[in-house]
Parts: structure tokens; C-alpha cells; sequence
């Protein structure tokens, strides 16, 4: 299609939203419904005719609804091509459509779509980040050797203090009459996470029938509960091997445990240190209205993700001594953060796309993974069209994630890295267990 064949005229509101209002003229359309026309004409029959020997405005109105309707869809397509070819249009996502109407003059059509703001990149060679150096030595692997033991071990009540990695169990009681509802009987493991829950936070150092006061949220307003523990139960860590065996096992683990403290460094480097350091190199301002969708649907995807653990948003509030407030601005913050970052990563593709190679035997290997995944969840039992949709979800997210990984590796190997001492490396269950 030709520049030629369309009219056009576009608004923008104050949300930053751009509706295009498009015609595309008479005689274009007609010659892409004939089109349309020659490549059906061979596979209809209609009586009295050879196929592939009807007239063209007899085949027209014998399936002209079906005949308009495709070429509807190519030339909604199309337009929207040429118009973005020739303008150089860059759009957040899919432009939407809007309206349809086939009238005198030509396919009149309607789009908005946020347009992706122009921004400069930083010179790759111009950045200095630092890389977090992890120790792995003998105190480190004891901590992993006991960890490892834990997870085998069954837990007896103890009337000692707990300590981070003990199970508590405890009752939670308001003092207000109005917050009894929310009253339970829970069990924590003592953490000293700070992303962890209150009671989490709060069940180190406790024995049976202490008390502790603690302040938290309700429905937005400050609320004070009492944690009473009902019980301690500490990890029965008997170890019956052989010290010879202890040995070895320590020794594959402390190779183990290097392994995954490079791969935590390598992890913050990108998900943190990169991440941070180019959203606050890049000047961007994003489009408003796409922002608070986007805004909106991580918070409907946090409630969500909510109902599916069993617990609502107050008790999940109440856990952590959070407002939706402050729940609300937590978001805003990421939500930013991750439009901001996606809009880097998109330039970078396209500035540095001949130098940049996408490893798709990785992409092959993540798509096998979730492939295996949603077959042990019962893939086959869906219907045909919902298998096909999530076959084809799992290949662009594959192609997607290993994209991702080529040009975050391009902008590894042209910024400046330079090692900090991160001392020493704290391991967690997953890193005793992940890939060992």
C-alpha cells in the first residue's frame, strides 16, 4: 500500500494517548477486495460455472460478507504498516482498533496507541559498575552442611529460645474489638529477612508463652496485636555419617557453593547494578495513560497472586504491617522502573542488532523447560486451541528470555566491570539444593 492511498489525522490527549483516524481510499480498497476475490475464485464452487470460471461480482455476492471481512484484515494491517513506515511511528505494544466502517469514500479506521518516546542511549564504554566478589570459605560450607541437614530433619519442641531457621508457632490476638475476626493460629520460621512477614521477623529469640506487642495495618489504620508463642521446635540435626564421607560431602559442597556465589554475583550485576544503572542514565518520560495501565495491572496481578496463596489482601497487609498506600507507591516505583527498562532494552536490540547474537539453543532449552513444566500440569487435558495458545506463549517467552540474555551480555562485555569485596557469601536452601 501507498503513502497515497491513505488519509490521516491524529489527536493526542493529555494521558499522552494518540488516536489515528484513517481512510483509506475507494479505489485501494477495491483493488485489494478484488485480490481477495482471484485468490478465493479457484476453491468456490457455484452452480452453473466451472470452478474458477465465475464471474467476479457473482462470487462477490454470493459470499461478499466473508470476502469484505478478509479484506478488512489485511488492510487493517497494512495501513497501520504504511502509516507507521512512513512516520516513522514507534508504538507501545499493539495499536488498538478503535472503529471500522466501510463507507463511500473508502475503509474508514481508527487506532490509538501510546507512542514510545524518543530518548538517547549512553555510551556503553562511558559506564563504570562494580561486580560483587563472594568468599566461600569452611564457615560458609558448615552453614551449607547444616542447612542440608535441616532439610532431612524432623523438628522437636524445645523449651530453649529460637533461633533464625526454628519453627514458632503462634497466636495472633488484637486488642481491638473490631480486629478479633482476624485473630490465628499460625506457624513461622524465625527469619531475620527483612521481606519476610512481621511474625517471621518477630519469632527470634522467643520462647514458649512469651508475649510480644506489635504495631501493624488494618483497613489503612494502625492496629496493635499481641503474638503470643504457643510453642519452639528446633531441628533434630543428628548427623550418623561417617567423618571420611562428611569430608567429601563438604568438599563437592564448598565447589558447589562457589559456583552459585558467582552466580549470584553474576545475577545482581544484571537484575540490580545494570538495571539500575541504566534507567538512571536514560532521560525518559513515559506516556502517562500508559503508565497507569500498566500501574493498574500489576496491582490487579498482585491481588491475584494473593487470592491464589489463600490469603486476602488485609490478612497479607496485616503480615507485613503495610498500608494499600504503601503497597500502592512500592509499585509505582518498580512499575516505572520495569517500562523504563524494557524501552532500554528494546533500543539497545535495535541500535546494536548487528552485533548482537540471540543463542538459541538456549531459547530451545528454556522452551523445553516450560514445555515439561506445563506438561506435568496437564497440558494434554486442554483443549486443542488453549494447548496451541500456551505452545505458542511458551516460544516467545523462550525467544523472548534469551534475547534478553544476548543483549544484556553485549552491554556486559563493552561497560567497565570492576570487583568489590562482598565478603563473605551467605547461603540459603535453594543454594545448597539448586543444581546439585
Amino acid at each position: 500500500m501507498d503513502i497515497k492511498d491513505l488519509n490521516f489525522e491524529t489527536s493526542t490527549d493529555d494521558k499522552d494517548l494518540v488516536t489515528l483516524n484513517l481512510t483509506i481510499s475507494k479505489e485501494a480498497y477495491d483493488k485489494e477486495l478484488q485480490k481477495q476475490i482471484e485468490y478465493y475464485k479457484p476453491r468456490v464452487n457455484i452452480k452453473g460455472f466451472r470452478i474458477g470460471h465465475a464471474p467476479n461480482n457473482i462470487i462477490l455476492s454470493r459470499y461478499r460478507e466473508a470476502l469484505e471481512g478478509t479484506t478488512n484484515e489485511v488492510l487493517i494491517e497494512e495501513a497501520w504498516n504504511t502509516y507507521h513506515d512512513e512516520k516513522n511511528v514507534k508504538a507501545l505494544g499493539t495499536p488498538k482498533l478503535l472503529n471500522l466502517e466501510n463507507k463511500e469514500d473508502g475503509l474508514h479506521l481508527s487506532y490509538e496507541y501510546y507512542p514510545i518516546p524518543e530518548f538517547d542511549l549512553p555510551d556503553l564504554a562511558s559506564i563504570s559498575v562494580e561486580k560483587n566478589k563472594y568468599s566461600v570459605d569452611d564457615s560458609v560450607v558448615e552453614e551449607a552442611y547444616k542447612l542440608s541437614l535441616q532439610r532431612f530433619s524432623h523438628f522437636d519442641e524445645s523449651e530453649s529460645k529460637s533461633e533464625i531457621g526454628d519453627r514458632v508457632q503462634v497466636k495472633i490476638e488484637f486488642d481491638d474489638e473490631n480486629n478479633k475476626k482476624y485473630n490465628k493460629e499460625l506457624t513461622v520460621v524465625a527469619s531475620d529477612d527483612e521481606d519476610d512477614s512481621i511474625f517471621a521477623k518477630n519469632a527470634v529469640g522467643v520462647k514458649k508463652d512469651d508475649k510480644k506487642l506489635l504495631t501493624t495495618y488494618v483497613d489503612g489504620v494502625e492496629a496493635t496485636l499481641i503474638m503470643n508463642i504457643l510453642k519452639v521446635e528446633k531441628p533434630d540435626m543428628k548427623d550418623d555419617s561417617k567423618e571420611e564421607d562428611r569430608q567429601k560431602v563438604k568438599e563437592s559442597l564448598k565447589d558447589h557453593l562457589v559456583k552459585r556465589a558467582e552466580d549470584k554475583a553474576d545475577s545482581e550485576l544484571i537484575n540490580d547494578t545494570l538495571f539500575n544503572k541504566l534507567i538512571e542514565l536514560v532521560n525518559i518520560t513515559l506516556p502517562k495513560g500508559y503508565y497507569e495501565e500498566q500501574l493498574q495491572i500489576s496491582l490487579d496481578e498482585f491481588e491475584r497472586s494473593m487470592s491464589s496463596r489463600g490469603m486476602s489482601k488485609t490478612d497479607f497487609l496485616i503480615s507485613v504491617a503495610k498500608t494499600d498506600a504503601d503497597i500502592k507507591k512500592e509499585y509505582e516505583e518498580s512499575v516505572r522502573k520495569q517500562i523504563t527498562f524494557d524501552m532500554i532494552m528494546a533500543k539497545l536490540a535495535e541500535t546494536y542488532k548487528d552485533s548482537i547474537t540471540v543463542n538459541e539453543e538456549k531459547a530451545k532449552e528454556y522452551a523445553n523447560r516450560m514445555y515439561q513444566y506445563q506438561s506435568y500440569m496437564g497440558l494434554s487435558k486442554r483443549p486443542k486451541e488453549e494447548q496451541q495458545n500456551i505452545i505458542n506463549y511458551i516460544m516467545r517467552d523462550a525467544q523472548n528470555r534469551a534475547t534478553s540474555e544476548a543483549i544484556l551480555d553485549y552491554v556486559k562485555e563493552h561497560v567497565n566491570v570492576t570487583e568489590k569485596d562482598a565478603g563473605k557469601f551467605k547461603p540459603e536452601e535453594n543454594d545448597v539444593w539448586g543444581g546439585y
